[in-house]
């Protein structure tokens, strides 16, 4: 009964997010006309949508995230609850990017189907009982961490101020590149202290494919920046 109570908020959130593409489209329409923007092309207003909507989902999310992370991985108080619509809010992003987005790189589109698997197991476990499923929130919260490559991603394509876009691709570059190792590093960590389970390469495979996509990210936002 509770999973179909979240598969439902997933829904609600996915709605949530079309009525942004929607009024979001509008919006950058009346910008290119005023801004002279010829390359904004469909799909590029979509994708600016996306990353930046994201960016700012990904910034209070690190805010009210931050207390719950430590509360579990410090003190041992895990909320399930919270971490259920925080999962879910995540994954809805990357869900949406799939339906209302279309032609995206392939890297990406298996980087968001491998989140929306991993928000559907999310749902499935306990995280007060002890478990290798605890390195969801681990990678999650690696995750939202560099919310300024969303920003930037989406940005680059609607200023004309190539210096102020080299450094956000600069910061991008760097946030990203801490995260991504300091997670790599905590994962290794983690699943190194837990009792071993077949389950545990499943979710190793998951994570390489995700990998994947976030080292491509990386080597682009360093190109970028210099």
């Amino acid at each position: 009964m509770m999973i179909s109570y979240y598969f439902f908020l997933m829904i609600l959130f996915i709605y949530l997010h079309k009525y942004v593409y929607r009024w979001g489209e509008k919006i950058l329409i009346k910008y290119n006309e005023t801004n002279e923007l010829s390359t904004l092309t469909d799909y590029k207003i979509k994708y600016i949508i996306k990353n930046i909507w994201k960016s700012g989902i990904l910034f209070i999310m690190l805010i009210l995230g931050t207390f719950h992370f430590l509360e579990g991985f410090i003190n041992n108080r895990w909320y399930n609850v919270f971490f259920y619509i925080f999962g879910t809010i995540y994954s809805s992003l990357d869900i949406s990017g799939l339906i209302f987005v279309r032609g995206l790189p392939t890297a990406t589109v298996v980087h968001h189907c491998v989140v929306g698997i991993l928000g559907s197991l999310n749902l499935l476990v306990d995280y007060s009982i002890s478990g290798y499923y605890r390195s969801i929130i681990i990678y999650t919260y690696f995750s939202i961490i560099p919310f300024i490559v969303n920003f930037y991603l989406g940005y680059r394509y609607i200023s004309n101020n190539k210096e102020r876009i080299k450094k956000i691709a600069g910061y991008s570059y760097k946030i990203y590149t801490f995260s991504l190792i300091t997670n790599i590093i905590s994962q290794i960590v983690f699943f190194i202290h837990q009792e071993y389970s077949h389950y545990i390469f499943v979710y190793i495979g998951l994570y390489t494919l995700i990998l994947y996509d976030d080292i491509k990210l990386i080597k682009f936002l360093r190109k970028e920046s210099l």
